[in-house]
């Protein structure tokens, strides 16, 4: 039986613990997010038994179906227009007492080309604070880019980039929309005052990511929110996180 407690053996396929430092004074969560930004491209750890194939995970249009992989909790829906809509993905304990009550693996896998978690190859690393740093195998290239979701095409160009977390620590609550911080682009801002991860998609402006494979696959990802149900569940420290939500297209 394959336990998701490390990385599967390969990512050649196409495609514990919550961090509780959200907690932390504004002045350590700044030292915090500094240090938790961690290079992509990083070696494979093994898994013993991730050998064994899991199936893909392969809805019909409209269809929404439940993970395979062990370990993995959450959705996968198909839209009409062909873009695959993630809800609640998580991996560790489920069920367990404690605040929070659930346990998360330090580290999270996803498989674009199964629409799975990564027990047979991933495509996506989901690490460092509250596994919301986002990075991909070695090989891979990681692009973002401002383009509307929807009008990114295998053509989109964007900027590369290594790891792609947080973008701003806020101070105080968000007000209006945001801009982009190109000294430090990411796809979500982090109140210090509140505690919480406010998403920048969710503020009107959108940033995306363009994932091409050693094999020169490419898809467009983009992160919309880490709390179950895409909802936190107090406006002060809420604790049902990291639920990842977001979408993806194949596009080549």
């Amino acid at each position: 039986m394959k336990i998701l407690d490390t990385a599967p053996k390969s990512a050649a396929k196409t495609t514990k613990n919550i961090a509780r430092s959200f907690y932390a004074v504004a002045l350590g969560a700044m030292a915090i997010f500094s240090s938790c930004q961690k290079e992509g491209n990083q070696a494979t750890p093994v898994l013993s038994g991730a050998d064994v194939t899991t199936a893909a995970t392969s809805p019909s249009t409209g269809q929404t179906v439940s993970f395979n992989c062990d370990s993995t909790y959450g959705t996968v829906t198909l839209d009409a227009s062909g873009v695959y809509n993630v809800a609640n993905f998580f991996q560790g304990i489920q069920g367990t007492t404690g605040n929070p009550p659930h346990i998360a693996h330090s580290v999270y896998y996803y498989s674009l080309a199964d629409n799975d978690g990564g027990c047979d190859g991933f495509d996506l690393i989901f690490s460092g604070t509250a596994n919301a740093d986002i990075s991909v195998p070695a090989g891979y290239t990681l692009q973002y880019t401002t383009t509307a979701f929807a009008s990114i095409t295998s053509s989109t160009t964007g900027t590369s980039v290594s790891t792609f977390g947080y973008n701003r620590i806020l101070m105080a609550p968000p007000t209006g929309a945001t801009t982009l911080n190109t000294a430090h682009p990411g796809w979500y801002n982090y109140d210090v005052v509140n505690h919480i991860v406010y998403p920048i998609a969710e503020w009107g402006v959108e940033v995306s990511l363009i994932v091409t494979t050693s094999a020169n696959v490419k898809y467009k990802v983009q992160l919309q929110d880490l709390y179950s149900n895409g909802t936190p569940n107090a406006t002060v420290q809420a604790n049902n996180f990291p639920f990842f939500k977001f979408r993806y297209k194949r596009l080549n």
